[in-house]
């Protein structure tokens, strides 16, 4: 898995790359973890090129969620390849996050503004 940070206007968008499973879902915790201790608000997941995601996976986007909504931020996920989006679907957690299919609808729609 490969995590890439990049900041347009002040939002940080995390792209991610690869499988979000039990291995991986350490280093994206960590990366999410300090993108909000630094106080970034308004950010935004692409997993445009995540093919897999496990529980634990789901578990570590669920915690950065939480602690988001805690600091009046957001935490919008685009880009959902169809494997990952129907685990969303089928656990519910596409009702629990804002999801949508490109960053810039998400810029417009969410509360990024």
């Amino acid at each position: 898995m490969e995590i890439a940070e990049r900041i347009i206007a002040d939002v940080c968008i995390i792209s991610i790359s690869g499988r979000i499973d039990t291995i991986t879902s350490k280093d994206l915790e960590a990366k999410l973890n300090e993108a909000i201790e630094k106080r970034k608000e308004k950010m935004i997941i692409n997993l445009a090129k995540v093919d897999y995601i496990s529980s634990v996976g789901l578990r570590v986007l669920l915690a950065a969620l939480k602690r988001q909504k805690h600091n009046h931020g957001s935490l919008p996920l685009v880009s959902l390849q169809p494997f990952v989006q129907n685990v969303f679907k089928i656990t519910g957690l596409d009702k629990v996050f804002q999801i949508f299919p490109t960053e810039e609808a998400a810029f417009s729609e969410s509360d990024m503004r």
